[in-house]
């Protein structure tokens, strides 16, 4: 069953639909994480996850992930076993579902990312947000590790009540649908969870997402080819960057909402996005596919890093992708700046989109 926080009355905080309550401790975190702008708030036994290993061998070319009892999912599989001091996970969301994000930049840039909510950059709003609560929990007497990637965030969340399952892979709220942040943190107190691990909650025999995905990377539900998708494209050379997925990226540099925007159980929230971001209105007016071919450091502080400082640090993968996009335009004016990138571009991938862009839009042209 999926949780929801609720408001306080008395001296218990009623935080999941199935009417369970927590009191005390928990309360005060409940309450505490709710001041401070998170949706939901929860909490989890620490354990091992071996399903994690488990479920990525069972999806397409996840070998990246679990390579060596040093990769990455390999430590979430064994987070209690690294981590014996800890009991609990503390589990809380931050949605960001309610922005009416600017269109040209949704083309490009996913919400996850152009609501700088995902890993925030130090002094940011979202960083204190987090900052705070793992303050409030070692006030509380709690040694608290904050790190992000010490358990699968999504099955301890599932496990405290407060999010459930999509099949396009994603995490849900009630409040948010699925365009939520997940926060973790281990904590060596053992505190009370509900008990009951939420599930799917998507209609029966769905697959708009699947249906919806440009490149095909939702082969079933829950089920997802690394290799085409559009995020995993959008970062990397090799593995990734693969080009007989080009023509469906569209003018996407940073990530992809085909899934979630199609989705049912998105419907009604992103129906009530109506508030502006002042600095997401300004950076759109800013925003300059082109600019971004030929990036230079002022242009990269100024408009790319501020929403795209999670995966890159190649800015020739920006280059890349913006070539890429350029090409799904359909527009021949385009052109003049890939040939001029051209000129300057060293790197061979850049090279490779560069020649398929202009390719493209001349033959589009023609």
């Amino acid at each position: 069953m999926q949780g929801e926080a609720g408001i306080p009355t008395g001296t218990e905080l009623n935080v999941d639909l199935g009417g369970n309550c927590y009191s005390g401790l928990e309360h005060r975190i409940v309450r505490r994480g709710l001041e401070l702008g998170f949706t939901n708030v929860g909490f989890a036994a620490l354990r091992d996850y071996p399903e994690v290993l488990e479920e990525a061998s069972r999806r397409p070319n996840y070998g990246i992930f679990t390579q060596g009892d040093d990769s990455l999912l390999a430590r979430l599989a064994r987070a209690k076993t690294l981590n014996p001091w800890a009991d609990s996970v503390v589990c809380a969301t931050l949605g960001y579902a309610g922005v009416d994000y600017p269109e040209n930049l949704l083309a490009s840039v996913a919400r996850t990312y152009l609501s700088r909510a995902y890993t925030p950059q130090p002094g940011t709003a979202h960083a204190f947000r987090i900052e705070e609560l793992a303050r409030f929990l070692e006030g509380e007497g709690m040694r608290v590790d904050a790190a992000q990637f010490r358990v699968p965030q999504r099955i301890a969340c599932a496990e405290a009540g407060i999010v459930s399952f999509g099949r396009n892979n994603f995490a849900y709220t009630r409040q948010d649908g699925s365009f939520v942040i997940l926060v973790t943190m281990l904590v060596d107190a053992k505190l009370k969870t509900i008990g009951e691990r939420a599930g799917d909650e998507c209609p029966s025999g769905c697959r708009r997402c699947i249906d919806a995905c440009p490149t095909g990377a939702i082969v079933e539900p829950y089920k997802l080819d690394l290799h085409k998708c559009i995020l995993f494209n959008n970062q990397r050379f090799e593995p990734g960057a693969q080009e007989e997925i080009w023509d469906a990226m569209g003018e996407r540099i940073h990530g992809c909402d085909a899934c979630q925007a199609a989705c049912p159980r998105n419907r009604a929230v992103l129906e009530k996005a109506t508030a502006k971001d002042p600095f997401l209105e300004l950076l759109s007016k800013e925003f300059d596919l082109e600019r971004i071919l030929a990036l230079d450091d002022a242009y990269y502080e100024a408009v790319v890093r501020p929403v795209m400082y999670n995966y890159i640090k190649d800015r020739n993968v920006f280059r890349r992708n913006a070539a890429v996009a350029l090409g799904n335009t359909g527009d021949a004016r385009h052109v003049p700046a890939l040939r001029k990138a051209r000129q300057a571009a060293e790197e061979p991938s850049v090279l490779r989109a560069i020649d398929w862009a202009i390719a493209k839009l001349e033959r589009e042209g023609a």
